[in-house]
This record gives C-alpha cells, structure tokens and sequence, in this order.
C-alpha cells in the first residue's frame, strides 16, 4: 500500500472507528476528483467541495445487496472527510466505476470482496 493509500485509509479509520474498519472492506477511486464535480455512484450523488478522492466502505459485507455502506469525499490537502451513507455498491453495472479494493478487514470474509483479487492487511 503506498503513502497515498495509508493516508486515506487512516482517514477512513478516524471516521469509522477501528473496530467497524476490522468488519469492513474499502474500495478506492484511484482517480482523483476535481472540486465541484458530481458523481453519480449507485444510490448517491456526492458533491465535491474539494479535490480529492472518493471511497466506497461495504459496512456488511456479508449481506446481500442494499445493506448499510458509505462513501466517503476524501480531501487531497487537508483532513477533511464527509461520510454519505447509502444502500448500494458501486458495482451495479460492468465497468461502471474505477473502484478498486483498498482494504479488507481482517473480520470481512475474502469471498465478499467484489470480484477482485484481495490485498488484507492488518488495522
């Protein structure tokens, strides 16, 4: 995981907590945004007040469809991080998004994580 990735997934901690973060699995938009862009992701419209990346946190990853998850609007040059919490993965539709997996709890079965090869480390 290089620098850019432990940085958002610490921000990703401080919001969730470490215990939730050892039941999740995080995937990442390698892709940065520009403030002010919308983003149309499953069930959510985020808002972009910075640049930034974007994150999606399965929060059940052992559920089915439509179950608690978030996204998170991650800022590049600061600490801010607005959590929007939602129902739906980004993942409704083949190649609809550039989220790859960022994080798999160690309590988050490796089958749930959505069709990708799993990198888990420890929190």
């Amino acid at each position: 995981m290089n620098d850019l990735e432990q940085r958002i997934l610490g921000k990703i901690r401080n919001s969730l907590g470490t215990e939730r973060l050892e039941r999740a699995i995080v995937y990442l938009d390698h892709k940065p945004k520009r403030a002010g862009e919308y983003l149309h992701v499953a069930d959510v419209i985020i808002d972009l007040p910075w640049d930034g990346h974007v994150a999606f946190v399965d929060l059940e990853p052992k559920a089915n469809w439509g179950h608690a998850c978030s996204y998170f609007s991650i800022r590049l040059d600061g600490e801010e991080v607005i959590e929007l919490p939602a129902q739906m993965p980004p993942f409704l539709k083949a190649g609809a998004s550039d989220f790859r997996l960022l994080w798999r709890g160690g309590l988050a079965p490796e089958w749930a994580v959505a069709g990708i090869s799993s990198r888990a480390g420890p929190v």
